[in-house]
């Protein structure tokens, strides 16, 4: 069986700019939450929208298109912190106003990667919502499709670990 990206049926040229049109924003939003460079965010935007074409038909009815836009961007940007050494190279100026925001999301982010070397895609998706998003148990499960019982395990699993590899005490967490 071949890899080869297909097209879903039916989607005309002009169907796919409406639908970039109107998930691209939110999915540079989410990726440059996460990249801190504008270009880095645009590769992953980029990225994403084909992995999302490729993977129309994983696609469950149940959930809303941004739902798993939303996943796929996040996995994305995770394998590209992944392949990239963030610790050495600052982030472009986020200027004096959002400074304090954006040093906790700086530390933040270093700190997840600490995570990667550790955990696999799942985990690591579950500890990015947790920690950098501050969502809830619940919020995760649904984003993820997954039972709150089984993020339960994970967060537990994960929290567990970031003490280990010593948590900064400025990450934010979300809600049980």
């Amino acid at each position: 069986m071949s890899k080869v990206a297909k097209m879903p049926p039916g989607l005309s040229p002009k169907e796919l700019q409406d639908l970039y049109d109107r998930y691209a924003p939110g999915m540079y939003r989410r990726a440059f939450a996460l990249l801190q460079r504008e270009a880095d965010a645009w590769d992953a935007v980029q990225e994403s929208c084909i992995r999302v074409l490729q993977s129309a038909a994983a696609f469950r009815r149940e959930a809303r298109p941004m739902t798993f836009i939303y996943r796929v961007t996040t996995n994305v940007c995770l394998n590209m912190l992944r392949t990239r050494a963030l610790r050495d190279v600052a982030p472009e100026d986020a200027g004096s106003e959002g400074a304090v925001d954006a040093l906790a999301a700086t530390e933040c982010r270093d700190f997840l990667m600490k995570l990667a070397r550790e955990l696999d895609e799942r985990a690591l998706t579950v500890a990015t919502l947790h920690y950098l998003d501050g969502m809830s148990q619940e919020e995760i499960a649904q984003v993820l499709g997954l039972s709150r019982k089984t993020i339960v395990r994970d967060v537990q699993r994960i929290s567990a670990l970031a003490r280990a590899l010593g948590e900064p005490e400025g990450i934010r967490r979300g809600a049980g």
